[in-house]
């Protein structure tokens, strides 16, 4: 998924953090599938 689609993140104390110019897309992609994560980096 990162690959496709130009992110990248790692899991912190059992969170999934993403960074990248998609982040915002992937976040929806997490959450629409039940899964909590957060945006990290600037």
């Amino acid at each position: 998924m990162a690959a496709a689609a130009a992110a990248g993140g790692t899991v912190k104390d059992g969170r999934i953090e993403v960074q990248g110019d998609h982040r915002d897309r992937i976040l929806r992609f997490f959450e629409a599938r039940g899964v909590r994560a957060k945006r990290a980096g600037g």
